[in-house]
This record gives C-alpha cells, structure tokens and sequence, in this order.
C-alpha cells in the first residue's frame, strides 16, 4: 500500500506549522544527525542551501565521522559490543560536531525560517559563535532497538537543550536518497567536508529526480522500491529469509581460507570476499597486473575530490567500462536451462540461481527473493566431495585444507555471481512492472544502488550486463560514493532535510522502532 502525503490522516506524522516551514525565500537549513541503527557510530553536521531565484540546491558537509564497533572475534556484529561502542563513542563524536557548527559568518544567511535571526552556540569560554542547528535528525529505525534508543536518547537531549525540532529519519528512506545527497555535495563543487564558504551554481538541481527504483542491499535488508516521491516508496520485492549481505558475509567465513580470517581485522566479510577473488591481474592492461575497481575505488577515497563523487551511468556504458576485466567472465545466459549448462564448473559442483527451481520454475518469475538456500549449497561444497561425473554430492567428507586457493577463489565468484543474478533479475522484473503498471506516467529511468552491497564493482558488472541483455541500455544506474554507501550519518542529515522541508517533524516523546516498514513512513507502527 502506497502512503502519499496528500492523503495523510491524524494518525500520520506532524506537520511543521505554516510558519515554521521553510519559507521559498530561506537560504539554507543546518541539521546535526545521529546514526546508531547497528555496529556504526556516526555523527554529521550537514547545511543545504538554496539559490532563492530558482529553488536549486546545494549541500555542504561541515563535519562526518563515524566509528565502527570492534566485533571482529565474533566474526560478525554482536549486539552488546555494538551497544558498548555506542555508548563509549556517541557523546565524543557529537562534541566534534559542534566544533564543526558553522561560525556565525559562514553561511549568507543568518535568519530562521520565520525571518528572525538565528541562535548562535558559544563556548563556555566565549570564543565562538556558531549557528545553532535548525533541528536535529537521528535514525529512528528499522535496526537493533537498543542500539538506535542510544541515539534517539542523545538527539532528543540535543534538541531539548536547544529548543529546536527532531525530525526521525527511516534508515532504508535515508539509503534509497544517498544520491541525491551526493548530487547536492557535487552542485557545491567542494571538496567532502567544506572548509569555507561553497556557492550553490545557478543551473543544477538535485537528482535523481523522482521516479525511481531502488535496491537496499546491505547485511540486515534487500529490498526493491519503487520511489514515486519522498515520502510514496513502494516494496515490490524483499527477501524471505536472509539479506543478500549477511549471505555474502557467511560464505566469505566459510569459503575464506582460515589464515586469512585469523589475521583480517575487518568484519566487513562481503568485501573481503571480493577482494580475495579480484585481487589478481586483469587483462584490461595489455597484461599489466591491475587492482579490482573495489580495491581501486577504496584507494580513491584518499582523494579529496572522489571521495563523494556521485557514479551515473547509463548500463550499456556500465558494460563498456567493466567489460575489459577478462577475470570477470560473466555472459548473460539466454535463458534458465542456458543458464543450468553454463553454471557447471570444473569442479563439477553448480551453484544455480535461488528460486530457479522452486514451484517448477515460477518464482524464477516472481518478485521474491531468497538468500538461505544458496548459502547452504555453499556450505554442502565446502563440506563434501562431488562426483566430477554427475555434479552431485557425495556423502564423504573432505577436510578444509584438501580445497585449493583455485577452488576457494572459483566458490566465492560463483556464489556472488548467484547471488547478484537473483538480485537483478528483481530489477528487471520491477523495470518490467512499472512501464506496464504506468503506461502514461513518468518512465523509470534509473535505478540506484544503495547499501553496502552496492559498493561490489561485480555487482556492477552483472546489473549492467543484463539490462542491456535484457533491452534496457539507457537506464541509468546510479551509485553513491562507497564511503556513502554503508551506514553513515550524512545520509541521516540529508533525509532529514529532505523531510523537514516537506514540513514533517516528530516530537520528543518518540522512540526507537526495530522493524518499520518503508510503506508506513509517514504512520510508524510504534508511535511513542
């Protein structure tokens, strides 16, 4: 069920007065966010200005950090040391921030929304002022409950202490707008946190502009919406079981070989699986050995000015740029049973599509996704021999020293390359949906990739891949930033801006929600 703003009823959220909303005149909106849905502690102070002639945008990043929990003897994310971590790092993070608060000669603007000048913040010492936040926005679901209640605690404080409004901020509403954060960023022409003073250029707009389909990809979600506006996001698919990330992270811990778990400090398990598998030579270079564009956009992200460039493509030139990697080796299969021959490995062992089979091959058609059951035919490779004859397992065990590097290398590829072909064949399936739903609206013409799946650049190449297969070569696909693509407060900022100018806030009597579907944004399940 779709939920506009048009039709809202007094159970929905509330909205800002007439003459507290952002007036047409105003300048610029200055939030600090909070982010605490899971194992990252991160804290943002975001200013968006506008250019009062044509309402066009700009963002300035005045400060974004963020601290990630240590869980990495647990192989995973464990909710107390997450807690802990929240606890221990929230209060530091957010005394940076206001550090960073705008001086009060930063931005051209120094009046509220309602024409009075703005609240300045000064030091008990004196020595600065600075512009106090419009509001505050934090995380306030879906995540683990007590990890986002740390969060919500300390913005309701903040905008108590501060006498201004909280806006709480739908996590996964906040991921699917990360490009249009990224886009405000670039329309400043800064670098990623400005330093002085940014000018919003007259002729850019933030994009994408609705409508658009996007995938939340992450190790807690996958999900394929339709986002007609800012506040009207449709599910059309989500997996049944478990999230396309916490796949990956679990076979990366099966299939990694052991020394290379013992000694990794990361828990990010996903993108060491890529790495462990795209790390060798590419022959795009004349046969000059060459990183995989995951390690080569990590590297970037030392650069100031690619550290949250936006990446807007069409598909077919997605195609163009990843289709030199001879180590990919990914061609689009006709159909199921082409898709069945080309799957078998050297090996013997195949690893089909999820759902290729169930219900005689229908789901293969259906928007529904399901990750458990390739991960247990991972597990079943890892821990059994195959007949090379037949491709079935056997009921002898073999030891986990007996698979080589080749093997272990060949597993991880086939099990993403599963896994990412379930995944856009959802997208396709919701491209394919929406022209036929709404032959006389606005086409979809993109599709953003968020979450911190997206940042896989084999992704990239089988989402590209098949589209231009599948006769749509002019999509856009648009991918944040990978430092943007995995939770961070930026995002929380930008949403709430986004939201606070529609004229929505929440009071402070909120609390944290575990699980609130994206189609209840503006009617939370657990409204106090």
């Amino acid at each position: 069920m779709r939920i506009c703003a048009g039709i809202l009823n007094d159970l929905s959220r509330p909205r800002l007065t007439a003459a507290a909303r952002l007036r047409p005149s105003a300048r610029s909106l200055l939030t600090l966010a909070i982010e605490t849905s899971c194992d990252d502690t991160s804290v943002a102070v975001l200013e968006k200005q506008t250019v009062p002639e044509n309402g066009k945008s700009c963002a300035i990043l005045h400060f974004h950090k963020k601290i990630t929990s240590n869980n990495t003897l647990f192989q995973g994310v464990h909710p107390l040391v997450s807690l802990q971590s929240h606890q221990e790092n929230l209060a530091k993070l957010v005394d940076d921030a206001v550090f960073h608060l705008p001086s009060s000669h930063f931005s051209e603007s120094r009046e509220n929304n309602d024409g009075s000048s703005k609240p300045l913040v000064e030091d008990l010492f004196g020595r600065a002022r600075r512009r106090r936040p419009d509001f505050i926005s934090v995380t306030r679901g879906p995540g683990m409950r007590a990890n986002l209640s740390e969060g919500v605690a300390t913005a309701k404080g903040l905008a108590a202490a501060w006498q201004v409004n909280l806006v709480g901020v739908h996590h996964m509403q906040a991921h699917a707008l990360t490009p249009r954060l990224v886009a405000a960023l670039q329309n400043a022409g800064q670098a990623p946190v400005a330093r002085d003073k940014a000018t919003c250029p007259g002729k850019v707009n933030v994009k994408p502009e609705f409508p658009f389909l996007s995938v939340l990809a992450s190790g807690g979600h996958t999900l394929l919406i339709h986002s007609a506006s800012l506040t009207d996001h449709q599910v059309l698919a989500s997996t049944t079981d478990i999230a396309v990330g916490e796949c990956l992270d679990k076979i990366a811990r099966v299939v990694l070989p052991p020394d290379l778990l013992q000694t990794t400090r990361s828990t990010m398990y996903g993108a060491l699986l890529e790495k462990f598998v795209f790390s060798g030579p590419s022959a795009s270079g004349a046969g000059n050995a060459r990183h995989s564009p995951e390690i080569e956009n990590i590297a970037s992200e030392g650069k100031e000015k690619d550290r949250y460039r936006l990446d807007d493509r069409t598909a077919s030139d997605y195609c163009a740029i990843y289709g030199t990697r001879a180590d990919y080796g990914y061609v689009v299969p006709k159909n199921n049973e082409e898709a069945k021959k080309q799957n078998i490995t050297k090996w013997g062992w195949a690893f089909n599509q999820p759902l290729s089979k169930a219900a005689g091959g229908l789901k293969n058609k259906s928007l529904e996704m399901s990750f458990s059951g390739l991960l247990t035919a991972v597990e079943h490779v890892v821990k059994f021999e195959v007949d090379q004859r037949t491709g079935k397992r056997t009921q002898y065990e073999r030891s986990v020293d007996s698979i080589s590097l080749e093997e272990r290398k060949d597993i991880a590829r086939e099990a993403m390359r599963a896994a990412f072909e379930h995944v856009v064949g959802r997208v396709v399936l919701g491209l394919q949906q929406a022209s036929a739903e709404n032959p006389g609206q606005t086409p979809v013409s993109t599709v953003v990739m968020a979450g911190g799946v997206a940042a896989n650049s084999y992704l990239r190449y089988i989402l590209a891949s098949v589209l231009v297969a599948r006769g749509f070569p002019d999509v856009r696909i648009v991918f944040p930033p990978p430092s943007l693509c995995t939770d961070n407060a930026a995002m929380i900022a930008w949403a709430g801006i986004e939201m606070y100018e529609a004229g929505y806030h929440d009071p402070r009597t909120i609390r944290a929600i575990r699980k609130w579907p994206l189609n209840q944004l503006l009617s939370p399940p657990d409204k106090h």
